[in-house]
């Protein structure tokens, strides 16, 4: 039996002998109190033996209980165990994270971590529906099995504070296709099989120096699973625009490229995302937040998003990249297809090492053929997307 089947066996077992023994629920979270002040954890919500959790979980800084304001400081073990939970939006104002929070969320596809944790902890993740993840700076340690069996991750991203990776923490990722490594000395790979099962997958560190490091660690060095690049600058944009999501909070559609940076009013960065949207809270003022693609090693071009307190999210107000219609980019078999209307644009395709391998202007339908077996991101006018062949 494998691990993953086991653990799910396991944890299942536990879960039809527990009950929901939050101290309260707000707005469909669970929450107990931790005994340290005014402080709680995000716990399990349980109706009739499962997990309540489903769709889009944003998790707030303060809530308040009795008519008492408490901060958010953590999450409990297995809090979202085997849920419909979608999307999860951490506030900073967690520290730690439960083992096993999210195990067994197939439909978890999106997540923001806090900015404040230091690990991402044993079995985080396992088996979830994760795409991309980024982890942000200040994390040391990926824990055992973190992400093991996430079948549909293909991008992370890792901080330069990185320093270990754990057995199993990978394993079976096999549509893992890129990692972005800031991190100048290699993270070690503390056990067995952190990568087994990961297929051919590009890394790219901050340059030329580090990429040598990496090519002399055993574990980084692999070259049946790991091919290394230097970082190279892609100007990239975010190009969707925001809409309300609801009274308490308005989404900003990124898109499925890199990281993103999110800075608030004050020029404070409030968020570090993959996810392919993001929430800004529906405030009593207007606000002007910044949104920034990275690789982690790199910016791109900010661009603006005004939160107008009375209509919720304008359009982009950067003059120079003006929002429009969206094209539609598949790949299939060695080929790129683009739909929409694309007629006039300028057509860019680079590979993960910055090399541009395609520029053309385009005609209504296009077609592009290209090696096989790595990811590109394209570029149509103003929208980009990265796409694996």
């Amino acid at each position: 039996m494998s691990l993953f089947k086991y653990t799910l066996l396991l944890a299942a077992a536990c879960l039809s002998l527990a009950t929901n023994a939050a101290d309260f629920i707000s707005n469909g979270i669970a929450y107990s109190l931790t005994g340290h002040g005014r402080e709680v954890m995000v716990d399990e919500n349980i109706v009739s033996g499962l997990s309540a959790y489903s769709g889009v979980c944003i998790i707030p800084p303060v809530v308040n209980y009795d008519g008492h304001n408490y901060q958010v400081t953590s999450i409990a073990p297995a809090a979202f165990y085997n849920s419909k939970v979608t999307e999860v939006v951490m506030p900073n104002s967690i520290t730690s994270i439960g083992e096993e929070a999210f195990l067994g969320c197939d439909q978890l596809a999106n997540v923001t971590l806090s900015l404040n944790i230091t690990e991402v902890p044993r079995e985080c993740f396992l088996g979830t529906g994760l795409v991309n993840i980024a982890i942000p700076e200040g994390v040391v340690k990926v824990a055992y099995g973190a992400f093991q069996d996430c079948f549909s991750l293909h991008t992370v991203m890792l901080p330069s504070s990185l320093q270990r990776i754990e057995a199993y923490a990978f394993n079976g990722c096999h549509n893992l296709y890129e990692i972005y490594c800031a991190a100048a000395t290699p993270p070690k790979a503390m056990g067995w099989g952190a990568f087994d099962g990961v297929g051919q997958v590009d890394v790219v560190v901050s340059d030329y120096e580090t990429m040598d490091a990496y090519l002399d660690d055993k574990a980084w060095g692999y070259n049946e699973h790991f091919t290394l690049f230097p970082n190279e600058d892609i100007s990239l944009l975010v190009t969707a625009q925001g809409e309300a999501y609801n009274h308490d909070w308005q989404r900003v559609a990124l898109g499925n490229n890199l990281a993103y940076k999110v800075y608030d009013e004050n020029n404070e960065l409030v968020a570090l995302t993959a996810a392919d949207f993001f929430y800004l809270p529906a405030l009593d003022h207007d606000a002007c937040y910044t949104v920034v693609p990275t690789t982690m090693m790199g910016d791109s071009d900010p661009v603006l998003v005004m939160v107008d307190r009375l209509t919720g999210i304008d359009p982009f107000i950067n003059d120079a990249f003006p929002a429009e219609p969206q094209p539609i980019i598949v790949a299939h078999w060695g080929t790129i297809y683009i739909y929409g209307e694309t007629y006039g644009k300028l057509v860019s395709v680079w590979d993960m090492s910055g090399r541009l391998y395609y520029e053309r202007v385009s005609s209504d339908s296009h077609v592009i053929d290209l090696p096989r077996n790595r990811v590109y991101v394209v570029r149509v006018g103003n929208f980009v997307k990265k796409i694996f062949i």
